[in-house]
């Protein structure tokens, strides 16, 4: 009943700015849905997916600052309660996210502070003249999410609370600009970069040459994503379809929020819980051969609860979702 109390006033709303009502309805429609998710089982998301739901709330934040409240007064309210419910909610899962991994939790911390997941101001498009002709075979050369972890925390100033930001180890550098990588590894070079341009890094990568670089991961990312959508977007391929466009929508690559795409993250989320899963989805024989096309993520932060729902698939559909609805206020 509250989830039909919130969702019943999209039908009557018009649009904020963009010309796609039906678009902006369903996006809204998904995204409460996985937020009131939080709220009511905000004991069981681990850090990784509330850090898709912080990067939803600054989303959020910057779309109520463009929003024009005289042309769509209705909306505006619904995104603001939107933004308040969340926000509190966010609040609490910082507690237990702590008492159950204090480590983890200070080592990444930064990442749950004011403003630090700024939305973009201007656009760009992927250039498929900068995708790999071939991945790298030997793996070792790329990212390993510990070894991620690691660089990351550094940049935060978080290692080993060494407290001093911007860090970059000869061995993170190399692993950082590596060309090649693919998949998860691929895309934590991405984040790499955006943790350094958040925490105002001076170096060139994370200024100078901040846009080369995303620029490359994210025609690669793009490239990942269209093969995805080709072969049928196989169930375990989901995850990090989601989390290229959460990241590179972060970057300001607009060409990554294709409407089919949107369209197709909401019909994976459970209609009755909110979260997303990797259960109740038939595959046909050629999508099921196809689960083998891409090597699959072990995911050490992965949380499972409700028997199905996915802590970190939920995390990286909301992040997605939320630069969907971002994006519609400059349409």
């Amino acid at each position: 009943m509250r989830l039909l109390l919130y969702l019943v006033p999209l039908a009557l709303l018009t649009p904020c700015t963009t010309s796609n009502e039906t678009a902006l309805r369903s996006a809204l429609s998904a995204i409460w849905k996985a937020v009131l998710l939080l709220k009511k089982e905000y004991e069981e998301f681990n850090l990784d997916g509330m850090a898709g739901y912080k990067i939803l709330l600054e989303q959020i934040k910057g779309t109520l600052e463009r929003c024009d409240t005289k042309k769509a007064p209705y909306i505006y309210i619904l995104i603001k309660r939107l933004k308040n419910v969340l926000k509190d909610t966010l609040n609490k899962t910082s507690y237990f996210t702590k008492q159950r991994d204090p480590e983890y939790f200070e080592e990444f911390q930064d990442f749950f502070g004011d403003q630090f997941w700024t939305p973009p101001t201007s656009w760009n498009q992927t250039t498929p003249g900068l995708v790999y002709r071939q991945s790298l075979s030997d793996t070792s050369l790329c990212f390993t999410e510990q070894f991620s972890d690691e660089c990351i925390s550094s940049l935060l100033g978080n290692l080993h609370k060494n407290k001093e930001p911007c860090v970059v180890t000869a061995p993170c550098w190399k692993k950082m600009k590596k060309k090649g990588c693919t998949g998860y590894s691929l895309s934590h070079q991405l984040l790499s970069f955006i943790v350094g341009r958040m925490k105002r890094c001076r170096s060139d990568p994370f200024v100078k040459d901040f846009g080369y670089y995303t620029n490359v991961f994210c025609s690669n990312m793009m490239k990942i994503n269209l093969d995805i959508e080709h072969i049928g977007y196989p169930l375990h391929q989901q995850d990090l379809f989601m989390e290229n466009i959460m990241l590179c929508g972060l970057c300001g690559y607009s060409d990554f929020y294709k409407l089919e795409w949107m369209n197709k993250i909401i019909s994976w989320q459970d209609p009755i819980l909110g979260c997303f899963s990797d259960a109740g989805h038939e595959l046909d024989s050629e999508n099921a051969a196809n689960e083998n096309h891409f090597p699959k993520r072990v995911k050490r932060r992965e949380r499972m609860f409700l028997d199905v729902c996915l802590s970190h698939k939920t995390a990286v559909a909301v992040g997605a979702l939320g630069g969907f609805l971002y994006s519609f206020t400059f349409m």
